[in-house]
């Protein structure tokens, strides 16, 4: 009489074990390997925020009545151009950006939009490009906002 019995082949415990441990310790040397994208993704960030702002003050003018003058004031088309203005932009988002780098501006830290679009500080038209150093590992980076247009690139 034959035995009925069938023989199945499987992993131990053992095997298993190492090959999560093997894949952990994959994972982990692979994870130094990929590249800091930090210094990119604040630059990308910063240039969204500039274009949001020019965007913002297109089309928009605030004419007083009896007034002659055009009100330079518009909230909503001024950007500081330091770590916490740009945090301060995000405050109502429900993913706000957190910026790792360091920020450096010549002088002015605010910039704003007329209803052109074209950028200005303290009232005058910009006549020389805005640079805005933007560091994060000693690893620089530099935006530069274009007189007249408000264009914004970037300079290695």
């Amino acid at each position: 009489m034959k035995n009925n019995l069938k023989f199945y082949s499987a992993f131990t415990m053992v095997e298993l074990i190492f090959v999560i441990v093997l894949l952990g310790i994959l994972a982990a040397v692979g994870s130094n390997l990929l590249p800091d994208n930090r210094l990119l993704n604040d630059t990308n960030y910063i240039t969204m925020k500039i274009k949001e702002k020019q965007k913002n003050a297109i089309g928009y003018s605030d004419y007083r009545f009896g007034d002659e003058l055009w009100s330079s004031v518009n909230s909503s088309a001024c950007i500081d151009l330091d770590k916490q203005g740009l945090e301060r932009e995000d405050l109502n988002s429900t993913h706000p950006h957190k910026i790792s780098s360091s920020i450096a501006v010549d002088t002015n830290i605010t910039l704003c939009f007329d209803e052109y679009g074209r950028p200005y500080q303290s009232e005058y038209l910009l006549l020389a490009p805005k640079d805005i150093n933007v560091t994060y590992n000693g690893i620089s980076k530099i935006l530069s906002v274009m007189p007249m247009s408000g264009y914004v690139t970037l300079n290695d």
